[in-house]
């Protein structure tokens, strides 16, 4: 499995590895709009760190992005924290970041460490 979602008391973290497609990225987060505990949710962490290679283009983190506008109106709020050290994770992420700024109450923050990430998105 390319990825790995893991529920927290608050939170998600999703955990990629290997090859990184635009469509597991979008199934990664139509499992959890459905789910009884997404209204609980505080942060989602975006664990890229294992990731090898990038196939997500554009129109797919644009989709991704209309897909969190459309439920952050039901759960307002949510931090992002997205974790990666490669160049195409920070593209990946300065892409979302441009389509969701000041349109989305989510506050998205991009880290290097997993740790840095986890103590952000756990504080109130």
């Amino acid at each position: 499995m390319p990825y790995k979602t893991i529920w927290q008391a608050n939170g998600i973290v999703w955990t990629y590895s290997g090859v990184l497609t635009g469509n597991e990225l979008l199934n990664s987060n139509f499992e959890i709009f459905g789910d009884e505990r997404f209204d609980d949710l505080r942060y989602q962490i975006v664990d890229l760190t294992a990731v090898e290679e990038i196939e997500v283009w554009r129109n797919h983190i644009r989709k991704l992005a209309h897909l969190d506008m459309a439920a952050s109106r039901s759960n307002p709020r949510i931090k992002v924290a997205i974790v990666t050290t490669a160049p195409d994770g920070q593209f990946i992420s300065d892409i979302y970041k441009q389509y969701t700024e000041g349109k989305s109450p989510w506050v998205t923050k991009i880290f290097t460490a997993m740790d840095e990430a986890m103590q952000w998105a756990q504080a109130e």
